[in-house]
């Protein structure tokens, strides 16, 4: 028999149909806006006045797209052999070509050396994409004229032919952070062995106590001692293990001490990693060259071997212990501007019609491009935190050559960056 529904009965079916209806907006939202794209699909790419802001400012994970009208040329000042073996490496693997972000570099060269210039011929001649830029005049002098050379309207990204690393997204962020940032002139990677940004690594906690092995004088044969006439030519690298869990810790006396001034204790020696505990941590760091490290464009940092070596190690051991992100400011946090002191242009971008606009230099490039015209300009020079490279070494450093580091950089870049088929030689190294 028909009758009216309890009060409580009616409530609760009212409940029922507002919950469904609540529901049922949810799942339509999700699916129109908040899903995932299907396997296979792409999703457009972010617009480039937004680049800056997803790597920097929301700590939005994951290399930019780069835009399909932005080109960008890799401007490269050629002189050595054994350090452009492992650049190679990384510059092909960065080719538009092959997904990258370089869709031509360009070569300068600035040696008269018959090995080094046909070593140049011949990986010109292997890309189409690689470019060769004859100037008339080699050193200071011609790094003004190369300049002269740039492109119009592309995004150059100046490298050192001693880069011996590069994240997979270093070219990828410093080239969206230069155009996603105007107020930039310059922006550069987060260099390991840079006089500046060294003392910011050591005062971060990324360098770790290293120490050259202790050997004894009775064991160093002639091959092994510091031969400065075989340092201004020494041999080609030879492929050496990179990881540092393949060697032995450091032993000797509990107050032993390796200034930065120092010279090396032989060729092709190693240092070796310090035991640390909780307690000694920081007593083992003192007894370290990195202890005495300047922050100063002209500091003990850019001319001590020893301050090199040590950020060259304690960066090979954060590679293998994958912990890079010691280098790195925090996601949200501004890029490190250098605030006009002069700042290594081992690995930058920087945009050809502002350099060209203001040729030609007045002094050195370095010196031009990162005080000089910023000053002008009012304009700032800028570190990308998060965009991780490595600069093997400068002029007043040229006793890292005794160490076994290139060895070790070229043992990582032929593991896990040289790009295979290409020509080799009898020993797996590639273009030698």
């Amino acid at each position: 028999m028909g009758g009216l529904l309890d009060p409580t009965r009616l409530q609760r079916r009212w409940q029922l149909v507002l919950l469904t209806s609540i529901m049922s907006i949810i799942v339509f939202l999700f699916f129109s806006f908040g899903r995932p794209p299907p396997s296979g699909e792409v999703t457009d790419p972010l617009p480039i006045s937004q680049l800056g802001v997803s790597l920097h400012n929301q700590g939005i994970s994951g290399t930019p797209i780069k835009p399909k009208d932005l080109k960008v040329i890799g401007l490269v000042f050629f002189g050595r052999k054994d350090r452009v073996r492992i650049l190679n490496c990384y510059l092909e693997r960065n080719l538009a070509s092959n997904g990258g972000w370089l869709d031509e570099v360009h070569w300068v060269r600035n040696t008269d050396t018959k090995e080094d210039v046909d070593y140049l011929h011949e990986l010109i001649e292997n890309h189409s994409a690689y470019k060769l830029v004859e100037i008339k005049e080699h050193g200071f002098v011609g790094y003004g004229l190369a300049w002269s050379t740039l492109e119009e309207g592309a995004i150059y990204l100046k490298v050192d032919d001693d880069v011996v690393f590069m994240a997979d997204d270093a070219i990828a962020r410093i080239v969206s952070t230069k155009v996603a940032h105007p107020e930039y002139l310059v922006v550069s990677a987060n260099m390991i062995n840079s006089p500046l940004m060294g003392w910011v690594h050591y005062h971060m906690g990324a360098t770790h106590p290293y120490l050259p092995e202790l050997i004894d004088p009775e064991d160093v044969s002639p091959g092994l001692a510091p031969d400065r006439e075989k340092l201004k030519h020494p041999d080609t690298a030879k492929r050496t293990p990179w990881r540092y869990t393949q060697y032995p810790h450091w032993t000797g006396p509990d107050d032993y001490f390796f200034s930065f001034e120092q010279e090396p204790p032989s060729m092709r020696h190693r240092w070796l990693r310090l035991s640390t505990n909780i307690d000694n941590q920081v007593q083992q760091l003192k007894r370290t060259p990195i202890s005495d490290a300047e922050y100063s464009t002209w500091g003990n940092s850019v001319q001590s071997w020893a301050i090199a070596a040590q950020q060259h190690y304690s960066f090979l051991e954060n590679l293998y212990e994958d912990q890079l992100d010691l280098y790195q400011f925090s996601p949200k946090a501004k890029a490190w501007i250098s605030d006009y002191q002069r700042l290594s242009i081992n690995f930058i971008a920087i945009n050809a019609t502002e350099i060209l606009s203001h040729l030609p230099m007045d002094t050195v490039d370095e010196e031009w491009l990162t005080v000089s015209l910023p000053k002008k300009m009012g304009k700032s020079v800028a570190v990308d935190s998060h965009a991780l490279a490595v600069h093997f070494s400068f002029g007043g450093q040229g006793d890292v050559r005794t160490t076994d580091l290139l060895g070790r950089y070229l043992d990582y870049a032929l593991e896990n960056a040289c790009m295979a088929p290409g020509p080799r030689d009898t020993r797996g190294s590639y273009y030698v």
